[in-house]
């Protein structure tokens, strides 16, 4: 880390990536990144911080799917109970696909949203970009499902539009052994969820006391 590299958590945003509940079901390890996943939301929120869920949404015939997923029917369909966000993610609301689809933003909270993302990058043919430069937001912090897919893309991306990015690694599953040394050669910081937590919880007043009388 550097003058340039280091997280700007006052200026931070939080991006979760498909955790959807197809995929907490179906890819390792996805389950039991959620209390942390959740543990970051519920900081971001206290703290005032965007945060922005990015979703897939794959039409039944594949169409709008990657060359390698044009093949994979029956997940994450528009409309279907499995396209929703995972449980306990955000406080009220459902996916709006068409809405989603559209390409615009769904808000399910203050400063809260969703995007639905058509490959591995959240920054590939979103909003994204504009949506966290119109909040000031110099930092992301990514969480979500499977690494070596969508969160890895979107932190590289995130670099590639220099933004300085944190990957948190017991909220992201899938992280692998290299990863830290990998991310870190393009200058992106690998944090836990208690580090990250620390630096974006808003500080608390210190009590007051009272002088005694002599």
């Amino acid at each position: 880390m550097d003058a340039y590299t280091d997280p700007e958590f006052s200026r931070s945003a939080l991006i979760t990536i498909d955790l959807q509940r197809d995929f907490v079901a179906d890819v390792d390890g996805t389950a039991e990144v959620l209390p942390a996943v959740r543990r970051l939301t519920d900081v971001f929120r206290e703290a005032g911080r965007p945060i922005v869920h990015i979703v897939r949404l794959y039409l039944p015939d594949g169409s709008n799917a990657d060359l390698s997923r044009r093949t994979l029917r029956g997940r994450a369909n528009p409309h279907s109970p499995g396209s929703q966000l995972a449980d306990g993610l955000v406080t009220a609301g459902e996916l709006d696909p068409d809405r989603l689809l559209a390409g615009h933003a769904q808000e399910v909270g203050p400063d809260e949203h969703i995007l639905y993302k058509p490959r591995w990058s959240a920054f590939f043919r979103t909003r994204l970009l504009e949506h966290l430069a119109e909040r000031a937001v110099t930092t992301v912090v990514v969480a979500g499902c499977n690494y070596p897919n969508c969160p890895r893309s979107t932190l590289v991306d995130a670099t590639e539009r220099d933004l300085r990015a944190v990957g948190v690694r017991d909220a992201i599953s899938g992280w692998t052994a290299d990863a830290d040394r990998e991310l870190a050669g393009m200058g992106i910081v690998s944090l836990n969820t208690s580090e990250v937590v620390a630096a974006v919880r808003p500080a608390r007043p210190s009590p007051s006391h009272g002088t005694v009388a002599t």
